[in-house]
């Protein structure tokens, strides 16, 4: 499956030349691959122990693996306005 380049966000782009914040959002798009691998991961290695029939606490080699139970309550509370800015490459 190919994906769709968008190289434009209108008739007419702004673009502005900062190396710095480029370079910046550069290493963010980087370090981005590295975060979803590690919650793959993660989340692999959770469903792996949910198949052992010891319960926790117990040791794996160097990892201590326990459980923290966290008892039933109630949230209540307003969220006001806000907006949230979106950073993407152009292949995204």
């Amino acid at each position: 499956m190919t994906s769709k380049v968008k190289s434009q966000i209108s008739m007419e782009d702004t673009i502005i030349q900062n190396p710095e914040i480029e370079e910046l959002l550069e290493k963010r798009q980087q370090l981005k691959a590295g975060v979803a691998a590690y919650r793959e991961t993660d989340k692999e290695a959770k469903e792996k122990l949910a198949t052992l029939t010891q319960k926790p606490p117990f040791r794996i080699g160097r990892f201590i693996i326990s459980i923290s139970e966290h008892p039933p309550r109630t949230v209540s509370f307003e969220a006001e306005a806000s907006s949230s800015l979106l950073i993407k490459t152009v292949d995204e």
